[in-house]
């Protein structure tokens, strides 16, 4: 395992079992077998290697939202897949479910706070196109209002993943939640959220270009032997510094890179970039 990657899965389960203040360096670089100046090697403080946790989680579930929704024909689909992927992690990644549910740490760090409200307006932007897609019948009015309907389903159904001698059919859990939206989207006529709101999800939840290429910049330094994925990230850089391919050429390239795990998120936002340019 690279020791990264180890560092942030044993840290996890630290933090999962003591809490974030509880848990110091010493003791994650004593459940990884490593010493402190490896730990630094790779992060320069708790915070930062909190950032990394947080950045691995959300963006492996948006990039798979973002794909899924983008992939389903079916619009009655569409709902059931988001929950499967979300509430699925949340089930396989207990530790993080655990620590993110149950610690304070984001209440009191702005910058944690920032960063993942940030995740969410992406999160809630993807949410607001599948109840847009699902339930086109409804009125436009309660759109805002269904994706709060879901939001609530998902944190609240995602405790049960926090007690660990509960186990619970993923599929059928899904189909639940599918089964009640639908029921409000039918039902309900009382708004509370105004289009307003919307705006505020659509806030700050875009990389600029100096972050896309800070991104691709750092992908180039840890991927290597990969020539097709390096290329291509080195001619998208070169695009955000020089605007000069075509549209069909950059779909090309973010197609090579996407196919490589560690590139999906940047393929995700380098399309968002592209989506606000037009």
């Amino acid at each position: 395992m690279v020791k990264k990657q180890l560092i942030m899965e044993k840290s996890l389960e630290l933090f999962a079992e003591n809490g974030f203040e509880a848990t110091s360096v010493q003791q994650i670089t004593e459940r990884c077998g490593i010493s402190k100046g490896a730990f630094y090697l790779y992060f320069k403080s708790k915070d930062e290697l909190i950032n990394s946790l947080i950045d691995q989680f959300m963006t492996g579930i948006i990039t798979d939202i973002e794909q899924s929704v983008s992939s389903t024909e079916k619009c009655e689909e569409l709902l059931y897949n988001f929950l499967t992927i979300s509430l699925g992690e949340f089930q396989q990644q207990s530790n993080f479910a655990k620590f993110f549910m149950t610690e304070q740490v984001l209440s009191y760090n702005k910058d944690l706070f920032e960063r993942m409200q940030n995740y969410m307006n992406m999160f809630n932007r993807i949410l607001f196109s599948i109840v847009k897609r699902q339930f086109a019948a409804t009125n436009p009015n309660m759109y805002l209002d269904l994706v709060f309907t879901i939001n609530g389903f998902v944190k609240s159904y995602s405790e049960i993943f926090l007690m660990g001698d509960y186990e619970v059919d993923l599929d059928t859990l899904c189909k639940s939640i599918v089964e009640k939206v639908t029921l409000v989207a039918e039902r309900a006529t009382i708004q509370v959220l105004t289009p307003e709101y919307l705006s505020y999800i659509n806030q700050n939840s875009n990389f600029s270009k100096e972050q896309l290429i800070e991104l691709i910049t750092t992908l180039l330094k840890e991927i290597r032997g990969n020539a097709i994925v390096e290329e291509s990230l080195q001619l998208l850089k070169e695009h955000l510094q020089d605007p000069k391919l075509s549209r069909v050429l950059l779909e090309g390239l973010l197609k090579n890179i996407k196919e490589y795990d560690q590139c999906r998120w940047c393929a995700y936002l380098y399309r968002q970039y592209l989506q606000n340019q037009d």
